[in-house]
């Protein structure tokens, strides 16, 4: 509501942007969208490149320190959630992207890191153009459903805003955005930002209808909207390979699952199809970039134990798809057994078996099943930080005994293993 004759904040941003927003609904890919006419590949790039937005998003305003945004944000469900529930239903059908919308996207995604990182009272301005789009979305939702019919029956939760809440969450927004206390000059930065980010986002529509044929093309974000622009597979064969070695690297370490959830299994995703384009390079590289993520991850709560079985299921599930590339792939297995033999130099086998199978029995129960193959990824960060990575123990030991998550005895068991695994390896 107008205050004295000065428009709200809200008010000013909706005549800012209004010419932009008039453009995109002209693009070719909302008329399609709205004629029933627009291609399976334009919607899935679409919600592709807002997966990546929305990642942007959550990971910058995660890193804001209290009162940077100047604007307590009401309490919503999570975007990112519905995009990557939509995308997961549409994985099996190995699309390719749209490389210019992606682009956009990553574009998009920067402007939001450099707001949080400059001047994070500009982020009012990004979260008005994507708030906005929960009510757009709600219009073309009966399109979505029309033009792609059954199967987007469970993959139209972004169109599907907050669904019968939509409406209450945007005036609850709208509240709190109009109540920001603003320094002078910011009113103007946040207006100037939305702009930005609706140029950007008119780009990117006008990027996914009508498909170019030389636009195509698989992308990392396309399978981790975190992952960045870096290499994947452009072999149909080979890219779903790699997800199924991803799949089966997290069933045998259900611990990925537990503590990095979906956002970590989006990151095995795209680095089992960064590590599956290493197998064209020689040895030695593959074996130094193999060293690197290895070390990365290390420091990071996840042992190299879990690299070294993925690249090993990994030459086995190229193998599968594509049976003549078996042996270009052996050199991914190669890199597996290096990473053996390191772990192997400090624990030998019947250490590491005999260590292993007593953690194993002494657990009981639901947690027995739930972190199985724990007892190898304890064993294998005492050996990664004796290889040199500093954090390997200080980032796993802490969360598998925390008193909150885990019960005394699992604890207890925990501390032991590590404590047998340090006196071994450093004998």
């Amino acid at each position: 509501m107008t205050t004295h004759g000065t428009p709200t904040l809200m008010e000013t941003l909706k005549a800012a942007v209004s010419g932009r927003h008039a453009r995109i609904e002209a693009l070719p890919f909302v008329t399609a969208l709205t004629r029933g006419d627009l291609p399976l590949e334009s919607y899935v790039a679409q919600l592709r490149a807002m997966a990546v937005i929305h990642a942007s998003l959550d990971q910058e305003l995660g890193l804001l320190e209290p009162g940077q945004l100047v604007v307590r944000l009401p309490e919503r469900p999570s975007r990112l959630a519905h995009l990557r529930r939509d995308l997961s239903g549409l994985d099996g059908l190995f699309l390719p992207d749209l490389r210019s919308a992606s682009a956009q996207a990553r574009a998009l995604g920067e402007l939001i890191r450099r707001c949080r990182g400059g001047h994070p009272a500009d982020l009012l301005g990004i979260l008005y153009v994507l708030e906005g789009t929960t009510l757009g979305n709600q219009v073309h939702l009966p399109d979505v459903l029309r033009t792609f019919g059954a199967m987007t029956e469970d993959t139209a939760h972004y169109y599907q805003g907050y669904g019968a809440e939509t409406g209450r969450h945007w005036l609850a927004f709208q509240a709190a955005m109009n109540e920001a206390p603003l320094a002078p000059g910011d009113r103007d930065r946040v207006v100037d930002t939305a702009l930005a980010a609706f140029d950007h986002l008119e780009a990117l529509v006008a990027a996914l209808h009508p498909v170019r044929e030389d636009d195509r093309g698989f992308t990392a974000t396309a399978l981790n909207p975190e992952a960045g622009d870096h290499p994947v597979p452009q072999d149909p064969r080979i890219l779903e390979a790699a997800l199924r070695a991803s799949a089966r690297c997290e069933a045998a370490f259900p611990y990925l699952g537990e503590r990095f959830k979906a956002r970590g299994q989006g990151f095995a995703r795209s680095d089992a199809a960064w590590l599956a384009t290493l197998m064209d390079l020689p040895a030695s590289l593959v074996f130094s970039q193999v060293d690197w993520l290895g070390r990365i991850l290390g420091n990071r709560g996840i042992p190299r134990l879990c690299l070294e079985r993925q690249l090993v299921d990994l030459h086995e599930a190229i193998g599968e798809a594509w049976p003549e590339g078996r042996e270009a792939a052996r050199v991914l297995r190669d890199a597996a057994g290096q990473l053996r033999a390191e772990r192997l130099r400090l624990l030998p086998e019947p250490e590491w078996n005999r260590l292993e199978q007593r953690f194993d029995q002494a657990l009981e129960g639901d947690l027995a099943d739930r972190f199985r193959g724990t007892g190898g990824l304890i064993l294998s960060a005492v050996c990664d930080q004796a290889c040199g990575i500093e954090r390997a123990v200080l980032s796993l030991q802490p969360w598998l005994t925390a008193p909150a998550r885990f019960p005394p005895g699992w604890v207890a068991a925990v501390e032991g293993l590590f404590a047998q695994a340090r006196a071994i390896a450093a004998g």
